[in-house]
């Protein structure tokens, strides 16, 4: 057929035909016309026997899969928990159970070929494997060679190992130490942006795990489902991975490129549907002691959740897709998605503006929290500064013996010294001094909130102060009270306000100390996204809008000071009597 085709193709090329006996007969002189008419005549066979190959070639993968009774699946042959070889030859771990798991939904028996990260790929696209379960990560270049199924079935991503004396619970108290890490992990620069990680890079993991074992780390940064399987060893006992991982990707079933839409890829999606809300994929994680993360109690809740009619919110909709709530998020495209998340992409791909925020609801939930946590910190922020800066003046105000000294000095060092650096302080300094002799955890958003509340107070209480001793020159009688603090505030209201919309502006501080506010969510997206532009600006107009709505607060509350029943009235001063 091949050798057929060829020909005919090639006399259409050259304006002659073939005997049987493949020898060359000349078109007759009849003119341009009939030689054309000719070369069509020819070409419309060819075209037929051309397209009649494909046709009959397209085969769902289920057919074939059912004509020789066995499903062949590639899982991991050098991945602990996951896929791995076990002392008798076989391949076992998690995903070997997965396959297992679809093989019976076919009634079909199952092949089991090891593969590497290496040879994953080949093995799917040369036929060597039908189905590709073998910790894939879920990206879009990908999804461009391969047919990834949804639901992803698991997601790994960034922890770290630590010794067993170690007290770290929280990423934050890694900031300036020195960690070990894996040279060429695509996180390592990402980590070290973000917590400020002293990172000593390794060529292997053994050997970042051997300097680990020597004590010239703290910690060893890696991708938490091998960090898991290490746990397993006997000769990790009592080590931890102690730490909510980052950095999650989702891992998808993969197919060969030509099953897209066919009813093996449907089948392997409503199976690892139902692997999540039957809950097997986390009797199949407690089955091989891999601890449990997040992703699969999450997913899992997601795909169990109902509508208003009891049917489940995630199945399959009219097109054979499921609703864009329970895909991927970070892989739609616009015609995937409606509402602000079809805004983002849309924006997205009509002009390259990348925000995140409004199109992945990862990101998106990242950053409200982030915007409830700044307007936590700066209502703290004001009502701390205002009631500091009160009782600041009221105690200089008295002049008590010894207290209003020591509270002078307490304002004087408070103002000198910079909001940072007394954040750093008290979070480091006495923090891990606590930390050290008490065993108590110093949460970062309390400690930014009383340093910048402080600092705030000592401005205030320096300006209500001043408003006091006009006060006195003007009514010799005059002492700073709750009663009379309208008076004194009604003349230090400038620099009152002044103040506290700069404590405002310095609540992105608390960033510093790994508090999730504005500043700290935007720069995990921007370690994620690598959209420091967008994220600079979003930021910006956030913040603005934030400040515009603390400034219009206080000035209605300026206005209420000044109202006429509030304003300072001169006392008649008596006259000497003559």
């Amino acid at each position: 057929m091949p050798e057929t085709r060829s020909g005919l193709l090639r006399a259409f090329a050259t304006g002659r035909s073939h005997d049987s006996a493949g020898g060359a007969v000349r078109a007759g002189p009849t003119g341009r016309c009939r030689r054309l008419l000719a070369r069509l005549a020819l070409l419309v066979p060819a075209l037929l026997a051309a397209g009649a190959v494909p046709a009959a070639a397209q085969v769902d993968p289920i057919d074939n899969i059912q004509r020789r009774g066995t499903l062949v699946v590639g899982v991991k042959n050098d991945y602990p928990l996951f896929g791995s070889v076990n002392p008798a030859g076989q391949l076992v771990g998690l995903e070997p159970d997965l396959a297992a798991d679809l093989a019976r939904r076919l009634n079909v028996s199952l092949t089991l070929v090891g593969v590497t990260s290496a040879n994953r790929f080949q093995r799917l696209q040369d036929g060597t494997i039908d189905v590709m379960i073998a910790t894939l990560g879920d990206t879009e270049q990908r999804r461009k060679i391969v047919t990834i199924v949804e639901p992803n079935y698991y997601a790994s991503g960034v922890n770290v190992m630590t010794p067993p004396s170690s007290r770290i619970r929280e990423w934050s108290e890694l900031r300036g130490q020195r960690v070990c890490a894996t040279q060429g992990t695509y996180f390592n620069r990402l980590m070290a942006e973000r917590y400020l990680l002293d990172l000593q890079n390794y060529n292997s993991n053994r050997d970042a795990r051997l300097a680990l074992k020597d004590g010239r780390c703290v910690a060893w940064l890696y991708d938490d489902t091998a960090i898991a399987g290490d746990l397993q060893d006997a000769e990790w006992a009592g080590w931890r991975m102690p730490l909510q991982s980052v950095l999650l990707t989702p891992w998808a079933v993969a197919l060969h490129p030509d099953a897209r839409g066919s009813r093996l890829e449907r089948l392997v999606g409503d199976a690892v549907a139902d692997w999540h809300r039957t809950g097997f994929l986390i009797d199949a994680e407690r089955k091989w002691n891999i601890p449990p993360g997040v992703f699969l109690q999450r997913t899992r809740d997601l795909w169990s959740e109902t509508d208003g009619t009891g049917q489940p919110l995630c199945r399959r909709q009219a097109n054979g897709q499921w609703p864009e709530v329970c895909r991927n998020q970070a892989l739609l495209a616009s015609n995937d998605a409606s509402g602000v998340l079809r805004i983002g992409l849309v924006i997205k791909e009509r002009t390259g503006l990348d925000l995140s925020v409004l199109y992945d609801r990862y990101d998106r939930n990242v950053f409200l929290f982030a915007v409830l946590q700044s307007l936590a910190l700066i209502a703290a922020c004001l009502v701390g500064g205002f009631a500091s800066g009160v009782v600041g003046a009221i105690l200089l105000d008295r002049r008590i013996p010894v207290v209003t000294h020591l509270a002078s000095a307490a304002i004087a060092v408070t103002r000198m010294t910079p909001p940072l650096l007394q954040i750093y302080v008290v979070f480091f300094g006495v923090g891990s001094f606590v930390i050290a002799h008490w065993g108590l955890s110093v949460d970062g958003a309390i400690v930014a909130a009383i340093c910048l509340s402080f600092y705030a107070g000592a401005g205030n209480a320096v300006a209500i102060n001043e408003a006091s001793e006009f006060l006195r020159a003007r009514i010799p009688d005059f002492r700073l009270s709750l009663a009379t603090l309208p008076q004194a505030l009604r003349l230090s209201q400038g620099s009152i306000v002044s103040t506290l919309v700069n404590i405002v502006k310095a609540t992105g501080m608390a960033s510093a100390i790994a508090v999730p506010e504005l500043i700290s969510a935007s720069t995990y997206v921007m370690a994620e996204r690598g959209n420091a532009s967008v994220m600079m600006n979003v930021l910006m107009v956030v913040y603005l809008l934030l400040v515009l709505a603390v400034v219009r607060l206080l000035d209605r509350l300026q206005k209420w000071f000044a109202s006429p029943e509030r304003e300072v009235r001169p006392l008649a001063v008596p006259r000497r009597a003559t």
